[in-house]
């Protein structure tokens, strides 16, 4: 057989694998076919992304400011601590002419030039020496507490600050000619949002509206999850949502605990108590979350850190929490209301009540009325 030149072999080899060349029309290479579906997009983008992005800010505002309203008592609660002070201790002054059973006495405030002062004490609540001892216990905690709540108001004046600079730039470019304004401003406000750590899930979507949506299987540790449809219509107690999205029950009281430990639990929820002492019990609802991913560090940590923080460890650094699986949580019998046993514990998380970066702020700063109100 004759041997083929090595020239005539790769000329051979070209023309096998090179397309017709008809395939390079100019007329197929030209951009006009694409370019009114892609104005079209862009104009569509743009009417979605403004409304949307204006009505995140405007919210993002309310609540900035509901927040600073709360801040604002809890700051006037911490200004009563010196009050509280002076009251216990004129009490611890005088208590050698004060009747342990008296329920009120006039005694003399020699710091306020021998006047006369009538003291009160409220009954069933202890001695007015136990009393005078649990004001002190209380001015010390909202003097620590005051110093809190100044830095929380402090941010929350910087972020509602911020958020007015951008709904002003939103009003002042208007739209048409500007949609690069307006894109280049969505991206700022996204990127900002979270280190201020706003809520940002609506944003997102509008994102997702304008062509900026994420690549499949891959989201984003502050965009939710989609839900499926609540189980939980009767619940009443707290609720929160976790930076992924899944929703945390937390308990107030005895009556709540039980609803949601043997009522509102199920599979794969993620049970949470503190461990060694009464407070909320906690379901991290993951079985409102659509697919079979297990839940995310961040949210497993943000419902131990409020499982610490509404029980009487809240105070402390740390805590630690126990998880379970709601199929070993199960009641004794003739165990009171919200009391339960575990079967199996998964495992236990460090809580942290007092420093978390999960928990609201507004919760951490109202850390006098956010308490539990039962033993579970």
């Amino acid at each position: 057989m004759r041997a083929v030149p090595r020239s005539m072999l790769a000329s051979v080899l070209f023309a096998a694998v090179r397309p017709p060349r008809a395939l390079f029309s100019a007329s197929l290479l030209r951009p006009r076919a694409f370019a009114a579906p892609l104005a079209c997009a862009t104009a569509q983008a743009e009417a979605l992304l403004g409304p949307r992005l204006r009505k995140w800010l405007g919210s993002s505002l309310e609540a900035e400011r509901r927040k600073q309203i709360a801040l604002a008592k809890e700051a006037e609660a911490a200004r009563s601590a010196e009050r509280l002070a002076e009251w216990a201790t004129l009490v611890v002054a005088n208590l050698w002419q004060i009747d342990d059973r008296a329920t009120s006495a006039v005694v003399e405030d020699w710091n306020n030039g021998g006047a006369k002062v009538k003291l009160s004490f409220a009954g069933g609540q202890g001695t007015p020496r136990e009393q005078a001892d649990a004001a002190f216990a209380k001015a010390r905690r909202l003097r620590r507490g005051s110093a809190v709540v100044a830095e929380l108001i402090r941010q929350s004046e910087a972020v509602e600050a911020r958020l007015q600079g951008w709904q002003a730039r939103l009003a002042d470019g208007g739209g048409g000619a500007e949609d690069e304004e307006l894109f280049a401003l969505r991206a700022e406000v996204l990127k900002e949002a979270k280190k201020l750590k706003l809520k940002v899930s609506g944003l997102e979507g509008a994102a997702a509206a304008a062509g900026g949506s994420l690549p499949r299987g891959k989201r984003s540790a502050t965009q939710p999850a989609p839900l499926a449809p609540s189980q939980t219509s009767g619940w009443g107690g707290r609720e929160f949502l976790s930076p992924a999205g899944v929703p945390i029950l937390v308990g107030r009281n005895r009556k709540e605990n039980e609803q949601l430990s043997l009522r509102v639990a199920r599979e794969p929820d993620v049970w949470m108590h503190v461990r060694g002492v009464p407070g909320a019990h906690v379901l991290l609802q993951m079985s409102r979350v659509k697919g079979k991913a297990p839940p995310a560090e961040a949210c497993l940590q943000m419902a131990a850190d409020l499982a610490a923080f509404y029980s009487e460890a809240r105070d402390e650094r740390k805590a630690l929490v126990t998880y379970a699986s709601p199929r070993h949580v199960t009641k004794p019998n003739g165990a009171p209301l919200g009391a339960v046993k575990l079967r199996e514990e998964g495992g236990t998380i460090v809580g942290r009540p007092v420093d978390s970066e999960l928990i609201p702020p507004e919760v951490l700063g109202a850390r006098e009325a956010e308490r539990f109100g039962g033993k579970g």
